[in-house]
């Protein structure tokens, strides 16, 4: 089965950058000839473009729902998202209507996306660093993802 890792955010705005890391980490970690790891910068029709051609895609995002400690993981699939920070992009739309859009055309994409939500403290102030609770999460995240 073919898989693609998306890491989704924006590297310069604190913890909305969680999702590349992880998917940094797991790159780091893994070799497989059937896993791509990638770095995707917004949600809707972009993200689902990076899916084509995948029979699974595992989509890494940060979420901001205060009711979450930070760092804390939650495995969602595109029907159930409701808080992650980017997969709605405003220009793009959702992800689940980019993927029902993309199929519509004949694209090949995934029968299965899973999307992990980490919780996020800092999405509003620039920076390339995550915050620290958020940070110490990153390995853990990333071996917890790859087990899945």
């Amino acid at each position: 089965m073919k898989t693609v890792i998306i890491g989704l955010g924006n590297p310069l705005l604190t913890d909305d950058g969680v999702g590349i890391k992880v998917a940094r980490a797991i790159a780091s970690a893994i070799d497989s000839p059937v896993v791509d790891v990638t770095e995707v910068y917004a949600g809707g029709i972009r993200l689902m473009e990076a899916m084509v051609g995948y029979d699974r895609a595992v989509v890494i995002d940060a979420m901001v729902t205060g009711v979450r400690s930070p760092w804390e993981l939650c495995r969602m699939t595109p029907q159930d998202i409701v808080s992650t920070r980017n997969l709605f992009c405003s220009h793009d739309g959702p992800l689940e209507a980019a993927l029902e859009v993309g199929r519509l055309c004949g694209l090949n994409l995934p029968s299965e996306v899973v999307v992990w939500g980490i919780e996020a403290l800092d999405v509003e102030n620039y920076s390339e660093e995550l915050t620290a609770d958020v940070s110490r999460a990153v390995p853990d995240v990333a071996r917890r993802i790859i087990k899945t």
